[in-house]
């Protein structure tokens, strides 16, 4: 039976989303998710909540212990509309936490097909596929969001990603260039009937070409053709989420990054 995308199932749909790789290390409690990235990750340990009818202060306390034990000086909470307890938020505020990104929770249905996405005239897409291809998308990631170059680690990590997908597109990641410069990057995993997309990002000179609207059909087209009838992903407010609601994602909500030194 085909899911009914209405706004609560998508944002149930959005706060099931955490990445957790292998080489992370991490606390899961049925309240909350602690993830310590390596440490040369744009935000290198993250906390979300998964639900809790406890007093705001008693689980800051505890996820700020547990990031502590995991030997991390800074936290980037991630929290929703949706978030429990819901003065959360407001305690972290009080404690010196400051909000760093804005995301739209947006989704697409897909059950009747891709919409019209026509990528620039001279904008090609290719699918990652080996140790190049992962050094030019970790490279735009960079010039898009910030954080450091990649290294001969991080590009191993990133091969060992993309291979689980290859066979079955799973996961994956393309790169779409423009008159042949590697220009917009992004990446997607399949969950039962989600796509989630992430890591969408273009290189500042080359936006406004149609290089991350390419990206954005590939990926849609790996979605239907793998039986996925929900594209989720979280734009950032001021930059990718209105370029996606024009093309015909909803928005369901707003998920908030707030980071705080401990």
């Amino acid at each position: 039976m085909t899911p009914i995308w209405d706004a609560e199932s998508v944002l149930a749909a959005s706060n099931e989303w955490a990445w957790v790789p292998e080489y992370a290390r991490s606390v899961r409690t049925d309240e909350y998710l602690v993830v310590a990235y390596p440490p040369t990750y744009l935000t290198p340990t993250s906390a979300r909540l998964t639900g809790s009818d406890r007093e705001p202060a008693q689980i800051v306390d505890e996820v700020h212990g547990v990031a502590r034990d995991l030997g991390r000086e800074r936290l980037w909470w991630t929290l929703s509309d949706t978030s429990r307890p819901a003065g959360l938020e407001a305690e972290l505020v009080r404690r010196g936490a400051q909000v760093v990104e804005r995301m739209d929770v947006l989704g697409l249905d897909l059950t009747g097909g891709v919409p019209e996405v026509a990528p620039g005239a001279e904008v090609t897409v290719t699918r990652v596929r080996d140790r190049d291809g992962v050094r030019d998308a970790l490279v735009l990631s960079q010039s898009a969001f910030g954080g450091s170059a990649p290294d001969d680690e991080e590009i191993d990590r990133g091969l060992v990603e993309i291979a689980r997908g290859l066979d079955d597109d799973s996961v994956g990641r393309v790169v779409a260039s423009v008159a042949g410069r590697p220009a917009s990057t992004g990446g997607w995993g399949i969950v039962g009937p989600v796509c989630r997309l992430w890591g969408g990002g273009t290189h500042p000179d080359l936006r406004g070409l149609g290089a991350y609207r390419a990206v954005l059909r590939a990926r849609l087209d790996v979605a239907v053709r793998s039986g996925a009838t929900l594209a989720l992903t979280h734009g950032r407010v001021d930059t990718s989420s209105p370029i996606l609601r024009a093309l015909g994602f909803r928005r369901y909500g707003e998920q908030r990054q707030l980071v705080i030194d401990l």
